[in-house]
């Protein structure tokens, strides 16, 4: 398959993935993500499951979403999605999510690193993946280093103990449970306005550790969020934003 051209899969959004108001969740579409990111690795040869062959597997470092708006229960979409050259140590893919009409509703940069399974450490780039001839089309989304800051003094928080259930292949919490967890100490009007989202994941987490979601409220538009675990580690840092430029 040609590793340069767009993947895509469609999908109508089932009732299991839409929160109170029927608008899908940003848990949903992080869970579709990683469905058609991971179709299109096992036919690019480096899935997830080749790399377990190898003592390696794919991790989530950071992911920069941006909805400019929210599909409902049974609206058909299509999800596309193209990985683009890193360096050694990591990969992006990036995301468009389209109506039926082909119209743009949200978009996604995500950044990735492979680590060793024993060591739980980041390890270079496999050569046949770097050697792939991979897309050079423009990100949906700049790439970006910037640090997302610590909450520093908690505006709201809840406690939440990880359950098997909220474990994946990996054998930690998937990616998409730290976002539903950063959502918690939300009201619902702050949940519905949120239109962007930039997190960064540091840690993993796993059965039957303790986790307190913090957030702080920062302005009128944004809020800063941050996981920590039992230990006083921060497993992941978010800021949410719901005042967007068009996409």
């Amino acid at each position: 398959m040609d590793s340069t051209a767009i993947y895509s899969e469609d999908f109508k959004i089932r009732a299991s993935e839409v929160d109170t108001s029927g608008n899908i969740t940003y848990s949903a579409i992080c869970s579709l993500f990683q469905e058609v990111a991971g179709n299109h690795a096992l036919l690019l040869n480096f899935d997830i499951t080749d790399l377990h062959k190898k003592g390696l597997t794919w991790v989530l470092h950071r992911m920069d979403i941006k909805i400019e708006h929210f599909p409902t229960w049974r609206d058909d979409i299509t999800i596309e999605t193209w990985p683009a050259a890193g360096d050694a140590l990591r990969a992006y893919r990036n995301y468009r999510i389209l109506d039926f009409e082909g119209n743009i509703l949200g978009v996604c940069l995500s950044y990735w690193m492979i680590i060793n399974m024993k060591t739980r450490r980041p390890t270079r780039m496999a050569d046949d993946i770097l050697n792939t001839r991979l897309s050079d089309r423009k990100h949906v989304l700049p790439v970006t280093s910037n640090k997302i800051p610590k909450v520093v003094e908690a505006s709201s928080q809840k406690n939440i103990l990880v359950r098997r259930s909220d474990l994946d292949m990996n054998q930690h919490v998937n990616n998409a449970r730290y976002i539903e967890w950063m959502q918690e100490p939300l009201n619902d009007g702050q949940i519905s306005r949120t239109k962007k989202i930039d997190i960064i994941f540091m840690r993993e987490s796993v059965y039957g550790d303790s986790i307190t979601s913090k957030t702080q409220t920062i302005g009128s538009s944004s809020t800063l969020h941050q996981l920590e675990n039992h230990n006083d580690e921060i497993i992941a840092l978010a800021k949410f934003d719901s005042n967007l430029s068009s996409l």
